[in-house]
């Protein structure tokens, strides 16, 4: 057997416990908060609702909304809102109509029905009313029109039945066919009708031009032709030049003498002098600076014997001297303006011309026979040829 171990016999010491130290005791201060007593004399007291801050807030909210949709919906204020049902007057989309709400938009729509209605009803007696009183202020007339004056009335593009309706403030004018169809008031329709007529007796119509004014150029027959020009050039140059309407007569075919026909011209004041004066220039020298621009003539006194020899047989003479100095030579009449023979052309061609006339006078008077030419204006003539319409006023008869 193991031996024991030997038990010490003394017993062990117990361990030292340490010593604790007391910790020092802290005084305790009171603070006093500063404080005021109320003696009464201040404002209100706030009454506690025992709701905290966030609750009171959404209670707040609440009664604001409340109140709105009180005031959009004409609710009672005694009247309480139901969390979740619309108000009255208000939908929720989703759900079916508050009670009574579908009867209330019936009877909108049936009063906003009843509203147009009675504005369409308005508007259809006020469209009949003013359509009874056009038709008992409106009258028509009618125009026959000469097939050959229908392009006049109408003018360029339709501007002369523009220019009627513009100015008169008819309704309408009808150019189909050649009865024209006038409508409007009475007062315009007669404007139009008077327009009308006088395009087609005259060729123009006053209301055209402002300031206006009608004169008439007494002009003998014989001075129409540098009126009017080759293929009415000269003409068109009046009326394009200075804006006047001039009107040139018919003249009997077996018209003779010394009778002047009328001239009209027609266009603003102003213009129908200046107009006469280029007129009356055109008769007496057969030309005019608004027509012929760079032309000038030159007169020359020839004795009345002498016009033969300057007209030549047949007109031979004459022919030649216009043809190879590019002139017009203008032998008086007793019914012309000027007594004097007229040389017309440019200002070198007058001048030559006019040599040439000199010489065939000297040599008449001399009784010269043939032409001198030394001038070198040579013609080979050949053949006379017949006699042409504008030489016979030129031409004189011998008995």
């Amino acid at each position: 057997a193991k031996a024991q171990p030997k038990q010490s016999s003394a017993k062990a010491a117990p361990k030292k416990q340490p010593v604790k130290e007391e910790e020092p005791v802290s005084e305790k201060v009171e603070i006093v908060q500063p404080f005021e007593i109320d003696d009464g004399k201040s404002g209100g007291w706030e009454q506690s609702t025992g709701l905290s801050k966030k609750k009171e807030k959404q209670v707040a909210k609440i009664k604001y909304e409340q109140e709105q949709q009180r005031l959009a919906g004409n609710i009672p204020a005694n009247q309480k809102a139901i969390p979740g049902l619309a108000m009255p007057g208000q939908h929720i989309p989703g759900m079916g109509p508050a009670p009574g709400a579908a009867k209330e938009a019936a009877k909108a729509v049936l009063a906003s029905a009843k509203a147009a209605g009675a504005a369409a009803r308005q508007a259809i007696e006020a469209a009949e009313a003013a359509k009874a009183q056009e038709s008992s202020n409106s009258s028509s007339a009618q125009i026959k029109v000469p097939e050959n004056k229908i392009g006049v009335v109408i003018g360029p593009k339709g501007s002369n039945i523009k220019m009627i309706q513009e100015k008169t403030g008819v309704t309408r004018i009808d150019t189909s066919g050649d009865v024209f169809v006038i409508t409007g008031p009475p007062q315009a329709v007669s404007l139009a009708e008077l327009a009308i007529n006088e395009l087609i007796n005259k060729g123009y119509c006053s209301m055209a031009f402002e300031d206006f004014k009608e004169e008439f150029v007494a002009v003998h027959p014989t001075s129409f032709p540098d009126l009017i020009g080759k293929e009415g050039v000269v003409i068109r140059g009046i009326k394009k030049e200075l804006g006047v309407e001039v009107s040139i007569p018919s003249v009997p075919k077996n018209a003779t003498g010394s009778k002047k026909y009328r001239v009209t011209l027609a266009g603003k004041k102003d213009n129908v002098e200046r107009v006469k004066e280029v007129i009356t220039h055109i008769a007496t020298y057969g030309y005019h600076e608004v027509t012929h621009e760079g032309f000038s003539h030159a007169e020359m006194e020839v004795p009345g014997w002498c016009y033969s020899f300057l007209i030549g047989k047949g007109g031979s003479e004459l022919k030649h001297i216009q043809n190879n100095y590019r002139v017009k030579v203008n032998i008086p009449r007793e019914h012309s303006l000027c007594q004097n023979v007229v040389v017309v052309g440019a200002k070198h061609d007058v001048d030559r011309a006019q040599a040439y006339i000199e010489k065939v006078l000297w040599n008449a008077e001399n009784a010269s026979k043939g032409r001198d030419r030394s001038d070198g204006a040579e013609d080979p003539w050949g053949d006379e040829g017949e006699e042409e319409d504008w030489m016979k006023q030129y031409m004189y008869k011998r008995k």
